[in-house]
């Protein structure tokens, strides 16, 4: 028996739906999961599907159907021999089969094995800026100012290795840790706990109260990687879960799989079609190499940079060409090498990543959020995005928009 994800071939939700119309805000998911659900249930490729399933676990032992959650994606989990897929290509021959794949984490590079129990200011440098040069996201500045955005009210989903909750720094920020049960094959509340240490790297610059850019910003803790690694078919049904999440608005990834799999971008779709923004990690393979989901379409890809306002060298990048269509990733870049965060029992170190910049930004995108009380629609808070970066003088297939920066965004 294997796992399959199975969904309609051709079908685009985005191409049938209006994006732009889509909010934030508890009050409007329900409709708007309602509206992509039934986009699904037109379609007749989805229906024959589920008729397919339907009869295919009546007549035999060989075909089981994982639990179903919101619907959006259109996908199915489904366990079943080789000789059931096979058949199923045959009787219903505009289904996509995808047989499941590891998901991985971005591995990070750790400076130096020491931790420490304070950080200086010079160490907070991912927060901050220089007079003449930009290095940071400006967002100290930003406060001196008299900025007072925290992402206070706005739920951020980290699917990530899991949290560890009682770190000083994210004391009271984790509202619920959930995982997925291999037996039951769903996704259930469970204790706080890292497997890795890499979720609570990425949670302290989400909402760490000295290292985070939105310090009063929920986190939901996903475990979706486990010691660093899941599956495609579990991170499939990560997102149909996150959809009946009406307090969730920005999901952070940082995993993936080196290639492009244009199977994926329709997903992150749906995800964008009931109002939650997916941002993601390009990669920490150089120039050339992005992974999956951050190459999608419509995910925030983010790319790393460093203490001289460069590009990192390890920065994933490359330029994505699907149905005549090209684009480059990543779309921004944040501070992402030589960057302080919590670490699993206590203390401090430096990471290098773009798993530590992908927080960076969902962190400004609560920001953004915050101020508009959600009310900002969904293709609006990508473009606040985009449009408050700093030009760095990089090929745009480097540095995308450029680095990201608060002053601008708010």
């Amino acid at each position: 028996m294997s796992i399959y994800i199975i969904r309609p071939k051709a079908t685009s939700l985005a191409r049938s739906l209006k994006l732009a119309s889509r909010k934030f805000t508890p009050e409007s998911r329900p409709a708007q999961v309602a509206e992509v659900v039934n986009f699904w249930r037109e379609d007749p490729v989805h229906q024959q599907i589920e008729d397919w399933l339907e009869d295919a676990q009546k007549e035999t032992s060989e075909v089981s159907k994982y639990p179903d959650y919101s619907g959006i994606t259109g996908a199915s989990i489904v366990e079943m021999t080789e000789q059931e897929a096979e058949r199923m290509r045959r009787e219903v021959p505009n289904v996509l089969i995808l047989p499941d794949q590891p998901i991985e984490l971005i591995q990070p590079q750790q400076r130096n094995r020491d931790t420490k129990d304070q950080l200086t200011k010079d160490e907070l440098w991912h927060l901050d800026a220089l007079a003449k040069l930009t290095e940071g996201i400006a967002l100290n500045i930003a406060r001196q100012n008299g900025f007072t955005g925290t992402g206070k009210n706005i739920t951020i989903a980290v699917l990530d290795t899991g949290i560890d909750s009682t770190h000083p720094e994210l004391q009271g920020k984790v509202t619920e840790s959930y995982s997925f049960n291999d037996r039951s094959k769903q996704i259930q509340l469970t204790t706080s706990q890292d497997t890795d240490g890499h979720g609570t790297h990425v949670a302290g610059l989400i909402s760490g109260k000295q290292v985070g850019v939105a310090p009063e910003t929920k986190l939901i803790d996903g475990v979706l990687i486990p010691r660093g690694t899941g599956n495609l078919s579990n991170f499939v049904m990560w997102l149909d879960w996150l959809a009946l999440r009406v307090d969730v608005n920005i999901v952070n990834i940082s995993a993936g799989f080196p290639t492009y799999a244009y199977e994926m971008s329709d997903v992150i779709d749906d995800l964008l079609a009931v109002g939650i923004l997916p941002v993601c990690a390009v990669g920490n393979d150089g120039r050339n190499n992005t992974r999956t989901p951050a190459n999608c379409r419509s995910s925030v890809s983010v790319g790393a940079t460093n203490f001289n306002s460069k590009v990192a060298g390890f920065s994933g990048s490359g330029r994505i060409s699907v149905n005549n269509h090209s684009y480059d990733v990543p779309y921004l870049v944040a501070p992402g090498e030589g960057v302080y965060s919590s670490v699993q029992g206590g203390g401090y170190k430096a990471w290098d990543g773009t798993s530590m910049a992908t927080p960076i930004v969902s962190g400004v995108a609560a920001l953004i959020l915050e101020k508009y009380n959600k009310q900002i629609p969904v293709l609006d808070l990508i473009d606040g995005l985009l449009t408050s970066c700093q030009d760095l003088g990089h090929d745009k297939e480097r540095q995308g928009k450029g680095l990201i920066q608060v002053t601008a965004a708010l």
